[in-house]
């Protein structure tokens, strides 16, 4: 296998992972409009924390801890602020239950 192939390969399974905790984190806001009752703060934090480490580690394999660190807030932030957005925008001509 190609190195730099893999290091691509290393890099979007970090994103993903990196996505993961994100909405992991989202879901478990009261106000979260995916799921009808959000999850327990324990479950999802957790479930983010270990998903952002892997993450991090993932990223960590490619490139500098600095630059790892920043690329896994870029895409926190992201998914932080993309997703309210998406979800609200989906729901958008739906009624309020």
């Amino acid at each position: 296998m190609n190195s730099s192939f893999f290091s691509i390969i290393l890099c979007v399974l970090a994103v993903l992972c990196s996505m993961a905790a994100g909405v992991s984190v989202y879901l478990t806001a009261a106000r979260q409009l995916l799921l009808r009752q959000a999850l327990p703060a324990k479950t999802g934090l957790g479930l983010a924390a270990v998903f952002a480490v892997a993450a991090l580690w993932l990223f960590c394999q490619t490139i500098a801890v600095v630059t790892a660190v920043f690329a896994l807030v870029v895409v926190l932030m992201s998914v932080w602020s993309l997703l309210p957005l998406c979800v609200a925008l989906a729901r958008r001509g739906e009624e309020p239950s």
